[in-house]
């Protein structure tokens, strides 16, 4: 039983209370008459614009919506009209008067009143803070993946030489019958493949990880994701003495990925370039952007894919696999979740490869 004390509150007052401690802005629009018949105060806060401003003039909320994302939620805006089907997840930036910029995610559906009047009704969240630790999530994988995939290439030569050395070594002293240096050469071998077997299988396991079939997709800007990862190669260009070449659109570009998964594809993809390009060589990354789709691709001018391997290279497990020029280890199961991953995007992957001229894979997504 209440306390005497225990105010009574109606039952919108209630959801009033709870609406405003979650910060989400509710709102209900009439699009036949063009106003908004119930807006919660936190819009406010998410566009810049005093409720009054936005009641007087809802095409302010357009104004206040940042300029490359203004054509996307006139499009939702259509889309929920004509095929009268719910949005939700529909991420875009406002932009507040001190320049702040803000994302926000709204869900809405058409709904009708007792009286039969259509009218929109959804909500709108401040999502921020999400998007900033996603990009620098991203940001620092992308750092990672970099990192890992020079380190396996720098490594690979060095074990690569001490098995080789070894193998000199065993030759010469196996006319003395040491058995003592032999025990040694062992060691010594069997320490040099470990370690470049344990390199290679870690940095293929983060692979396998992160492929898991279940997409979450979103909108993003493609280009600045490629941004972020090719620079990180590219401060790193020395160590693997190759140079990469970067060429995509000055505007943003933007697609529903899974970026996490879509951008190991790419990283991937430059992986295996940087392994089978010699010194000096050169891998290029591009990305255009067509009427209904997108088209990536990730060229080198290395060793090339022998013809008699590239009918097997998209195969599981495929007998396709080999070494990179400096001994990298692969998997062999690579290609096939790449593959995976852009049909899951509902795109494809192909490739064109000539020996001792170089390879180009191609990837193309459709926009949605």
């Amino acid at each position: 039983m209440p306390s005497k004390n225990t105010k009574t509150i109606s039952n919108a007052a209630l959801v009033k209370q709870i609406v405003d401690n979650f910060n989400l802005a509710y709102f209900a629009f009439d699009p036949i008459n063009n106003r908004f018949t119930h807006l919660q105060e936190a819009m406010g806060s998410l566009t810049g614009l005093s409720l009054a401003r936005i009641q007087q003039a809802p095409a302010s909320l357009l104004a206040a919506i940042h300029p490359d994302d203004r054509e996307f939620v006139r499009e939702q805006y259509q889309k929920l009209l004509e095929e009268k089907t719910g949005l939700q997840n529909v991420e875009f930036r406002t932009v507040l008067p001190n320049q702040e910029v803000k994302w926000l995610n709204v869900a809405a559906a058409l709904l009708k009143d007792k009286a039969g009047n259509t009218f929109i009704g959804g909500y709108a969240e401040d999502i921020t803070d999400t998007k900033a630790y996603l990009h620098n999530l991203l940001k620092f994988n992308s750092k990672k993946n970099s990192t890992l995939e020079i380190l396996s290439h720098d490594l690979a030569a060095p074990f690569g030489n001490i098995e080789g050395i070894s193998g000199i070594i065993r030759k010469l002293i196996s006319s003395r019958g040491d058995e003592s240096l032999q025990k040694l050469l062992d060691l010594v071998e069997e320490d040099a493949r470990r370690g470049s077997t344990m390199i290679s299988d870690f940095i293929n396991n983060e692979f396998l990880e992160s492929s898991q079939v279940v997409l979450n997709k979103e909108r993003v800007d493609l280009v600045e994701k490629i941004k972020i990862m090719v620079d990180n190669y590219q401060k790193r260009e020395e160590l693997v003495n190759k140079q990469f070449i970067f060429q995509v659109p000055e505007s943003p570009v933007f697609l529903y990925l899974d970026v996490m998964k879509f951008m190991q594809v790419i990283n991937n993809l430059f992986s295996n370039a940087i392994k089978f390009t010699t010194d000096q060589g050169k891998i290029a990354l591009s990305l255009e952007e067509k009427a209904t789709s997108v088209l990536v691709t990730v060229a080198d001018n290395g060793i090339g894919i022998p013809e008699e391997l590239q009918p097997y290279l998209f195969d599981k497990f495929t007998k396709a696999r080999r070494e990179g020029i400096r001994g990298e280890k692969t998997v062999g199961m690579g290609m096939s979740i790449i593959k995976t991953i852009v049909e899951l995007h509902q795109g494809r992957i192909w490739f064109e490869s000539q020996e001792n001229v170089g390879t180009t894979f191609f990837i193309e997504i459709p926009k949605e």
